[in-house]
């Protein structure tokens, strides 16, 4: 990754800035030159206010297929954003849809009231008194009995109107104006209804016969101006989805200036680009100015900012990657690590193929209704991928929701016994920890080694010799190695343990977490074990038997699935949370920095528009 600059003539600002925005492979960075600072054109405020416009114009009518367009050189896009006629007509009618929908609430409010008091003879707009004052309340069968027993505790005279609906019962009251109404209705759980609102005027018979015909005017308008937009959306749709994306582009352009310094005469930016991209660069840029440009490589002490290119298969890991935090420009890219590792931890933990079945299907039938660029998305694809882990490893360890069942499917093949091979298979996994901890202390080596931290990188080293000949002088105890083997390898180990406290006071903090770190990977077996000895318990006492009657099949058949299902949810969530566990905090904690800078290059994505052919200068 190099930083470059790029000198041109104010006058070819536009072919640049344009060009570059094309080519998608410069990162801009505002430059640090002793210069006054550009800003966006005048022009800039007309596109951002023309793109709010019609973005919120589009949001308002029924989205259709749209006709790519060419991209309208900049005079001919502004006059024709600023005054698109079918916008106001748009805003105009979806202000009066809002209206007419308010309209219609307010008459169904008002409908309620008239329905609920159709028995009471009162003209609601005469409803004022100087001694009397009118309330009305609705209230459930609770709170209508702590209704009455508070006005029977009232000493004043109070007439009240019961009607009743369903579950609901609605209260009329007419009572002394110097009476406390609050205080009477207080936490009893009766609602007021708001005789003061919009078509509550005049006796219930009435109200009804005017609301009835209102509700007919507005729903007939309201039905006028859907069909109306749907039209605008069907002739107008296309035309303003490729206005908005010409403005889009155009703004992006035009805000870009604000990372640049100019004189009179020039301007300059600065950004991070590709090396195998400068060639390209400067051929593109000589091209759109005839030669009046400069491009210069600069020196730098700065941190260049990240840039992958991983398949797109792996993206959803990226993803994860750069939400756990964005790798530094100069350290080694611990994604495949972690890509090959997460399944293997996680299949090993849930190893079941019914589990890893249903798990799968589960996410695949997300994944199809949620955004592709969001979190819960890509989550959904990295756990397909963990799903298919644990089926493989359901095979191998011959998990069939609990049951065994390679002999009928697989037949020769057994695979191994989780109660059985449990010490083999815990070895195994403190094993995978020390190679992972050791490839995480040679990748911490290499990064220092390349920032030219030597102490740092040798004691990663050191911290390695103690890894290893520790373990092999552990491996004593197992019966694994003998003779003069274990005590040369503790003494070496010991040793560089001395070694590594001596050179580093940082990775010395670390001495312990290179005992406990490697063990920790004993979890895996820990928690895949438990999960198989849950599925054995869960059949060995609920698998249901139709011998034992139909109650007794359905009552066992019933939490024989919902018990399965919770231990699934526990390996899934242990599986997940471990797996991640193991590589953010033991492997990742050995080398990795984080905090890094992703590359953002200065670019856009064509949706609709096709590329201008012409552009105005």
């Amino acid at each position: 990754m190099e930083k470059v600059r790029i000198i041109a003539l104010e006058g070819d600002k536009e072919a640049v800035v344009a060009e570059l925005h094309s080519l998608g492979i410069i990162d801009l960075r505002k430059s640090g030159l002793e210069l006054a600072d550009d800003r966006p054109a005048a022009y800039s405020t007309d596109l951002s206010d023309s793109l709010i416009r019609i973005n919120g114009a589009l949001q308002l009518i029924g989205k259709q297929p749209v006709v790519p367009e060419r991209h309208l050189p900049l005079a001919e896009l502004l006059e024709k954003a600023r005054s698109p006629r079918s916008v106001d007509k748009i805003y105009g009618l979806s202000g009066e849809q809002r209206d007419l929908r308010e309209d219609l609430a307010a008459l169904g409010y008002a409908e309620r009231i008239a329905v609920a008091f159709a028995g009471l003879k009162v003209d609601f707009s005469r409803l004022r008194s100087d001694y009397l004052a009118y309330r009305a309340f609705e209230a459930d069968s609770k709170a209508l009995k702590l209704f009455r027993k508070r006005v029977g505790a009232v000493g004043y005279d109070i007439q009240t109107y019961f009607a009743r609906s369903k579950k609901t019962t609605f209260i009329f009251v007419a009572f002394d104006r110097r009476l406390n109404a609050e205080e009477m209705v207080k936490d009893t759980g009766v609602v007021e209804l708001d005789l003061s609102a919009r078509y509550v005027a005049g006796r219930p018979p009435d109200m009804l016969r005017v609301i009835r015909r209102k509700r007919e005017e507005d729903s007939k308008r309201l039905r006028e101006i859907e069909s109306e937009l749907g039209r605008i959306s069907k002739t107008d749709y296309s035309r303003l989805a490729n206005l908005s994306e010409m403005l889009s582009i155009e703004l992006a352009r035009s805000d870009a200036a604000s990372m640049f310094k100019k004189t009179d005469r020039v301007f300059v930016m600065e950004g991070w680009i590709e090396r195998r991209r400068l060639d390209s660069l400067r051929t593109r840029l000589s091209g759109v100015t005839k030669g009046r440009v400069e491009t210069e490589i600069l020196k730098h002490d700065e941190l260049a900012p990240t840039h992958t290119n991983r398949p797109k298969i792996l993206k959803p890991f990226e993803y994860l990657m750069n939400f756990y935090s964005t790798q530094r420009s100069d350290e080694i890219d611990p994604t495949w690590i972690f890509i090959l590792s997460f399944p293997i931890f996680y299949g090993l933990m849930v190893s079941d193929v019914g589990y890893g079945i249903a798990s799968l299907l589960f996410v695949t039938f997300i994944s199809r209704r949620v955004n592709p660029e969001g979190l819960v998305y890509n989550a959904c694809k990295i756990w397909q991928l963990m799903s298919v882990a644990a089926i493989f490893f359901g095979v191998l360890s011959n998990q069939y929701f609990g049951f065994q069942l390679n002999q009928y499917i697989i037949p020769g093949f057994v695979g191994f016994d989780w109660l059985k091979n449990a010490t083999t298979i815990m070895g195994l996994t403190i094993v995978f920890g020390i190679v992972q901890i050791v490839l995480g202390l040679l990748f911490g080596f290499v990064n220092h080694y390349n920032r030219g931290h030597m102490k740092m990188a040798v004691s990663k080293l050191t911290s390695i010799m103690a890894i290893v000949f520790g373990a092999v002088a552990v491996s004593a105890l197992f019966g694994l190695t003998s003779g003069a083997i274990p005590l040369a390898s503790a003494g070496i180990a010991i040793a560089s343990i001395l070694v590594t406290a001596a050179i580093s006071g940082h990775e010395a903090t670390e001495i312990t977490n290179l005992i406990t770190h490697p063990l920790s990977y004993a979890r895996i077996m820990g928690f895949g074990l438990g999960s198989v000895i849950i599925a054995f318990l869960i059949d060995q006492y609920f698998t249901p038997n139709l011998g034992a009657g139909i109650l007794v099949f359905i009552l066992y058949l019933i939490i024989f699935i919902l018990l399965h299902f919770l231990n699934m949810l526990l390996g899934i969530f242990e599986g997940i949370v471990q797996g991640v566990r193991l590589n953010f905090v033991e492997f990742f904690s050995k080398f990795y920095l984080g905090n890094g800078i992703r590359f953002r290059p200065f670019s856009f994505r064509r949706i609709y528009t096709k590329d201008e052919k012409k552009r105005e200068t």
